[in-house]
């Protein structure tokens, strides 16, 4: 099978001839630019430089997608009037201005491929399809609504607004979801088929279940049946300490990328088995960024030997591998997939 085959393969829960490898954003992203050359402040603003970028961790390291959107979760946010700023070191930007609770009224939907920086993943997309699409699978990637919320308002504000402002909170809300709408609209014209919905406001630590019914699950729920009812393949990711992982596959996404180190994973693969795919996130941070090799081989092991032999089951990291992620632990992930993934 090739990656793309594979990895889509295992997302509608059919069978492969191994477990695919999820790659994220621009996870392990310093040996990307060291190795290309190139600046992540470019990528930002040029789609040629965004795709070469993207097409690098393909090349580099060899998963079995590329993903269109990287983890600073901040453009959405700037489309619709946050103000960002770029660090000395070439990094992703920073948050310089949030839009103020009182100014919400005048925010209206935002087409993201007519925004100077939400229309560069879009248009890189269509570049990294040209050069790899028919190989390797190149998804998507969007914030939730209440995620983008958090980075246009400021987190603490939202929350603030659960209780003193709910109007504006919802007002802000079904601006988002008609925008992420459209966003999903500019995938199905370039042909991309998967989409990565980053929705790690879904946690108990941030939320009661009540608060996240209300908002997010409400508003998390319309862009996914949108983006199904036109034919995208939806992967939702939660990598909260506490995440309301079972109310969010309530709402039907094709799978669910959990960090298995928030969880009983026992329980999530049999919660999710047979209703989505499991995309297993091995940790990223004490296991993949400061562990050793051996290490990430027993998690990958582990989290296989516990799902089975059953379909719809792929290995990941648990979020965004970290910028200076040891290539060796890299490596051992991919190798560690192929020896105890193979299927019959």
């Amino acid at each position: 099978m090739t990656p793309r085959e594979r990895f889509q393969a295992a997302l509608d829960r059919q069978a492969t001839d191994r477990v695919p490898i999820f790659y994220q954003h621009l996870g392990a992203a310093k040996w990307l630019l060291q190795s290309t050359g190139l600046k992540w402040y470019d990528g930002f603003h040029d789609p040629d430089i965004f795709a070469r970028l993207a097409l690098a961790s393909y090349e580099m390291y060899g998963f079995d997608n590329l993903m269109a959107g990287w983890g600073d979760i901040l453009v959405e946010a700037q489309a619709h009037g946050m103000a960002w700023k770029w660090p000395e070191r070439d990094f992703y930007p920073r948050v310089d201005k949030y839009v103020e609770m009182s100014d919400v009224d005048r925010l209206v939907p935002v087409d993201p491929r007519k925004d100077r920086f939400w229309s560069v993943p879009l248009e890189a997309a269509s570049i990294m399809l040209d050069k790899v699409g028919k190989e390797a699978a190149v998804v998507g990637c969007i914030n939730s609504p209440t995620v983008i919320a958090s980075e246009l308002l400021g987190m603490e504000n939202v929350m603030m607004g659960y209780f003193t402002d709910p109007d504006a909170v919802n007002k802000v809300l079904d601006v988002l979801t008609e925008s992420s709408k459209a966003y999903g609209e500019a995938l199905v014209e370039i042909g991309v088929e998967d989409v990565f919905i980053e929705n790690a406001t879904a946690g108990g630590e941030m939320v009661s279940p009540e608060q996240y019914d209300e908002y997010d699950k409400k508003y998390f729920g319309l862009v996914l049946d949108s983006y199904k009812g036109k034919g995208l393949r939806t992967i939702c990711h939660n990598c909260a300490a506490k995440p309301f992982w079972s109310a969010q596959l309530e709402l039907g996404p094709t799978a669910m990328h959990i960090h298995l180190k928030n969880v009983d994973p026992g329980e999530v693969f049999d919660g999710v088995r047979g209703r989505a795919c499991m995309i297993a996130g091995v940790d990223h941070t004490e296991v993949l960024q400061t562990g050793s090799p051996d290490t990430v081989e027993a998690e990958v092991k582990n989290a296989l030997e516990l799902w089975g032999d059953d379909p719809g089951i792929i290995i990941g990291p648990g979020c965004e591998m970290g910028y200076k992620t040891p290539v060796e632990n890299i490596k051992r992930l991919k190798e560690s997939v192929e020896r105890y993934g193979h299927r019959p």
